[in-house]
């Protein structure tokens, strides 16, 4: 059975995915010890490192783990896309997270794997006009491999929802590379609606509940997988009395532009219709998510339950990245929605990964 490895690796979407594609999973790394905790519950005798990559060297990190070169077929990596994301007006590689890249060549340089895999948003390609992009795909080759980047919506390959992620590939052998790149291409799943991904969760959000309906799809059959009868984290943030009212005249796939203006917060009062389309944003059970962020404020995008005046809860969150029910996370709500909003949806990841021969 081939290995993985997972760099980056938050809770550990690259990680769940690796098991997805039934591959031999080592362990991961990541800097934040929230999301270290909750990678040793999902993935109990599997190595979780707590180390920030930026102070700590990978050669040194791996030599700890008793990690060598040829233990690694597939080097996986989500590095943090906050650097490129275009919802930071700021961004750009004076960020130091950028160096997290250098970062992980250094970890292809130990390891020499076979096949890596880099996700990130598509913005990572854009960044500086494509130069940072352009000498990242320079310097993959210059270690020896082939290397391919696509831009991919997670919709298409099950995930209930639309995210859009470049997906960089790289293989020591290129006809191989050719071959994933191929059958990738031809992955188009139905579409799993927000309905088809949560109807069967009670509508009313507790700590600990039980599913109100059996697995009659194949996503909530692979949600529930290995998970326990109780569902858990299946609670939400609250809303302030001015929210509620807002949300009242939202209809599912609506918007703030259902709210009556004299509802509506001062800022967005002087915006045009055609601005924020997702803000205030209502599921609609008939069609996927829009794309998760690292908080499911109503202010910020499409995260109100479609039936009823709330916000999705963590586990509701979780099943729209196709996050298994069986993954549990902490007590602090920012922190599992964060966790949930960073992390690579294991459908996505998985699919590819089971194409890398």
């Amino acid at each position: 059975m081939r290995t993985a490895f997972d760099c980056f690796s938050g809770l550990g979407g690259l990680s769940l995915a690796a098991e997805l594609a039934e591959l031999d999973l080592i362990g991961g790394v990541d800097s934040d010890p929230e999301a270290i905790e909750c990678y040793k519950r999902i993935f109990p005798g599997k190595l979780a490192l707590h180390h920030d990559l930026l102070t700590d060297s990978p050669t040194d990190v791996l030599r700890v783990a008793g990690i060598s070169r040829g233990d690694v077929d597939i080097l996986v990596g989500g590095p943090p896309c906050q650097p490129y994301s275009i919802n930071n007006h700021k961004r750009g590689t004076g960020d130091e997270r950028c160096q997290l890249i250098e970062r992980y060549l250094e970890f292809v340089r130990v390891l020499q794997p076979e096949w890596l895999l880099i996700e990130n948003v598509p913005g990572f390609a854009f960044i500086e006009s494509g130069l940072f992009f352009a000498w990242l795909l320079r310097s993959v080759r210059a270690r020896g491999y082939a290397v391919a980047h696509m831009i991919l919506d997670a919709a298409m390959f099950g995930v209930p929802q639309k995210r859009r992620r470049l997906v960089i590939l790289a293989c020591r052998e290129r006809s191989k590379l050719e071959k994933a790149i191929d059958a990738i291409s031809v992955i188009h799943t139905r579409p799993v609606t927000v309905g088809d991904a949560l109807g069967d969760l009670p509508p009313r959000p507790a700590a600990e509940t039980s599913y109100c309906k059996s697995a009659t799809t194949q996503f909530r059959r692979i949600m529930r997988k290995g998970a326990p009868r109780t569902i858990t984290a299946h609670v939400g943030s609250g809303l302030h009395v001015k929210n509620l009212r807002r949300i009242s005249y939202i209809p599912a796939g609506g918007n703030w532009r259902n709210i009556p203006r004299r509802l509506l917060p001062p800022g967005m009062k002087r915006a045009h219709l055609s601005d924020h389309t997702t803000r205030y944003g209502r599921l609609h059970t008939k069609a996927p998510a829009f794309t998760l962020l690292t908080k499911c404020d109503p202010h910020w995008g499409c995260f109100l339950h479609p039936g009823q005046d709330r916000v999705i809860t963590v586990r509701e969150a979780a099943r729209l990245q196709s996050i298994p029910d069986r993954v549990p996370f902490s007590d602090s709500l920012t922190a599992s929605y964060r966790l949930i909003g960073n992390a690579v949806p294991p459908l996505l990841g998985g699919r590819i990964l089971a194409v890398l021969q």
